[in-house]
């Protein structure tokens, strides 16, 4: 699979993860923390995002480019007599949680098809279909399809930020809130740049080439940093009421066939990131078990859809929230295995600037407020 990527691609690929519904819950968090106090957060989790994800490519690197992100984590951190140990229980848990991850968002993905009047059963066969056949032909097809999508997401944006313009119905400059708003503000933002299972594929697609994986997530980490400026500075100006999710009081304002597009983007969001999901599960899976290639993927996909039709609604509630904490834990494992890294391979990636002590501390303390952030209710 090396070389099989261009750095748009890539960067798609990037983006693909990271972009979802989550953004729609934006806008209402900023008109509670404040405008300008949010913008300043924005640009705190950006380069807080863009420092960790280089530290994770840095050591996907370090550890050869067909590395994933439990082997890397076995090469850097999980060593000694226990090692083998941890990184069972590592690749277990991420197991887990990437499955029914995925389920969540066939269950999400069939609700937006449902919407068209599709029955149920005949939604959820659909989304799985779609989804999980991009992923049955690999990185490049991969690649390929996120980047029409990201393409098409583009454009729905665009249309509904161009409408914006002609139904300006609110002044956006809400005052700062207090604390808790802003910490709630920086949770969700954090997590809208979340695509650390995403890197790993980054770096095989495009050869472990230091100055291609910095473009790809640069780029990558820079288009959702515009869709949530795009979305939240579009929505709060032309609702007619800041709505929870966004979509509702956006299309208020605009036009109810606004919620079809809102629609449409929200199933390439889903799309999208099932794909960067699944494709990383299915590697991490052949690189664990030394399995074919074909078993891999229906790992990586057909339980997820046995959940949906098993109905396991909270039980996927639940799985969704831990997706999030092992974000958060695999966040807390990639700054000690980064220094070791360092130690034993020399600078790869990260200039000495963004890669010194200082720095890492600072975005360790991010993503610990993220996890503060997330738990927080408003």
């Amino acid at each position: 699979m090396k070389g099989t990527l261009t750095i748009w691609q890539a960067a798609c690929i990037i983006t693909g993860y990271g972009v979802g519904t989550g953004i729609m819950a934006l806008p209402y968090l900023v008109s509670r923390a404040g405008l300008v106090l949010s913008a300043v957060i924005l640009l705190i989790a950006f380069f807080a995002s863009y420092c960790m994800h280089m530290m994770l490519a840095e050591i996907t690197i370090g550890g050869g480019t067909d590395s994933q992100i439990v082997s890397v984590f076995k090469q850097f951190l999980f060593r000694g007599s226990h090692g083998n140990i941890w990184v069972t229980v590592l690749f277990v848990l991420t197991a887990l949680v990437l499955i029914t991850n995925l389920a969540a968002y066939i269950a999400g993905g069939a609700e937006v098809i449902e919407a068209f009047g599709v029955p149920p059963l005949a939604a959820q066969l659909i989304f799985y279909a779609i989804a999980a056949s991009v992923v049955f032909f690999g990185l490049k097809v991969l690649g390929i399809s996120e980047s029409f999508s990201i393409d098409a997401i583009i454009v729905l944006v665009v249309v509904l930020a161009g409408a914006s313009l002609f139904h300006l119905n609110n002044d956006i400059l809400y005052p700062a809130g207090d604390a808790t708003e802003a910490l709630a503000f920086f949770g969700m933002a954090m997590f809208a740049f979340v695509a650390f299972f995403s890197v790993p594929q980054t770096v095989v697609g495009l050869n472990g080439d230091p100055a291609k994986v910095r473009k790809a997530i640069m780029m990558g980490l820079g288009m959702n940093l515009v869709f949530i400026v795009v979305i939240v500075s579009c929505s709060l100006a032309a609702s007619t009421q800041v709505t929870e999710v966004a979509i509702i009081g956006w299309a208020q304002g605009i036009g109810l066939w606004a919620q079809v597009v809102g629609s449409l983007f929200t199933l390439l969001a889903m799309l999208t990131t099932y794909w960067s999901i699944s494709v990383a599960l299915s590697d991490i899976v052949e690189e664990q078990m030394h399995w074919n290639r074909r078993i891999c993927w229906l790992i990586a996909t057909l339980p997820s859809l046995l959940l949906v039709l098993l109905n396991v609604g909270g039980f996927l509630s639940l799985m969704r929230t831990a997706g999030g904490l092992i974000a958060i834990l695999i966040s807390f494992m990639v700054v000690p295995a980064f220094r070791r890294c360092r130690r034993e391979k020399g600078a790869l990636l990260l200039p000495a600037t963004l890669a010194s002590t200082p720095v890492q501390m600072a975005v360790l303390a991010a993503y610990l407020l993220m996890a503060v952030g997330s738990s927080v209710s408003i």
